[in-house]
């Protein structure tokens, strides 16, 4: 079966899941050490049913709600859980797709951008009835860690309706530039991803191997072998290069695992997503942030150019109502680099002393904080 598919991948009996990422030395070296986990995140998100040519078929609206409950409560509100206050915006508008073709072959609209936001994830449902075209089980797809902001879920796998199901939210960690846990343990494409190499059972190697992040434990391919009542991993593999044995998490989303065990991300995986929220540069277009209140309310409006900035930053503040407004400068370490206040004018910032590279603009409206990523070069 296949319940993470990238859209090229056609295999039976296991999911080849999306490997690639043209983000990986902006994440895992350039901002490796970035912590916005004190941020809050808003992210649009839009919804398309997949239905046949004559609007049969597809998901109900109370299916679309049910399987949203899932992303809410895989990024904020499951028990026991941490809450990663990542949190999803959606206007109750169902776009429905009717198109036979695409129904059948749900992944289609994967390479098709007919449908697609630029300021949102748009998420394509399937039918519960519609699986993999080689072995009928369901399955989801994206097109490669962080390669874009959509997604797609279909079928049914071990008895699971997917579109209701924890895979849902993993595919969703895929957008967000999460990989398998299995990632680089087991080899996924070298092509793709050629910095792969397999994680020890230690975590010694963690930040450079596996998925890259070290409080997720090495994981030899949980492959589905695992119990939906205990969620204890059935299976077997070798041990690790030191002759360790493999513990992995199968409760972890973005382990092959059952679907009835998959709750959870860890607090790294949460900084991953959010990171990759705040530099990659199409997630940026679909989220909204704040350090205080609820980020959905935030108008994210801050006119500001150029960027790249050379030696200096103009903040266009002339149709915001008269008042006196702070900003904060910070490098890509969380260091400030300049800071200041402004009335409702055009603020010129002086940044020709700044050391070439990526900042982040912090501008303080009425409590709360609008966040802009600036890059200077001189």
């Amino acid at each position: 079966m296949c319940v993470c598919c990238s859209v090229n991948s056609y295999s039976q009996g296991f999911c080849v899941g999306p490997t690639g990422s043209p983000n990986y030395d902006l994440l895992v070296n350039t901002y490796g050490q970035a912590d916005f986990a004190n941020y809050l995140f808003c992210v649009t998100i839009y919804i398309h049913v997949l239905r046949r040519d004559d609007g049969t078929g597809g998901q109900t609206v109370a299916n679309v709600n049910a399987a949203l409950t899932y992303l809410d409560d895989a990024f904020n509100f499951y028990p026991g859980n941490y809450p990663h206050y990542i949190f999803f915006d959606w206007d109750g508008v169902i776009n429905y797709i009717d198109n036979t073709t695409l129904f059948n072959t749900p992944s289609g609209v994967i390479n098709n951008t007919s449908y697609d936001h630029i300021d949102g994830v748009d998420i394509y449902l399937g039918d519960d009835s519609i699986g993999h075209p080689l072995d009928g089980n369901g399955y989801g797809a994206t097109e490669g860690v962080g390669e874009s902001s959509k997604l797609m879920v279909t079928g049914t796998f071990l008895g699971v309706n997917l579109v209701r199901s924890p895979v849902l939210s993993h595919e969703m960690g895929h957008v967000f530039n999460l990989w398998h846990t299995r990632h680089g343990t087991v080899i996924e494409d070298i092509l793709d991803d050629p910095f792969q190499c397999k994680e020890l059972v230690n975590g010694s190697n963690s930040d450079i191997c596996g998925d890259y992040i070290t409080d997720t434990p090495a994981d030899p391919d949980i492959s589905f072998n695992v119990d939906p009542i205990s969620c204890v991993w059935t299976g077997t593999s070798l041990p690790d290069a030191n002759g360790d044995t493999y513990v992995p998490d199968t409760h972890n989303l973005m382990a092959r695992s059952h679907p009835d065990c998959m709750d959870y991300f860890t607090l790294e995986q949460g900084k991953r997503m959010k990171t990759a929220l705040m530099v990659v540069p199409h997630l940026q277009s679909v989220s909204k942030y704040t350090t205080t209140g609820d980020p959905c309310e935030v108008i994210n409006s801050l006119t500001f150019y150029p960027n790249s900035a050379d030696n200096e930053l103009n903040l266009d503040l002339t149709d915001k109502p008269a008042n006196t407004y702070s900003y904060v400068l910070y490098d890509s370490t969380g260091t400030v680099s300049l800071s200041g206040q402004s009335t409702n004018v055009l603020e010129t910032i002086d940044t020709s002393g700044l050391q070439e590279g990526a900042y982040f603009l912090h501008f303080y409206e009425n409590g709360i904080v609008i966040i802009k990523h600036i890059i200077v070069n001189h």
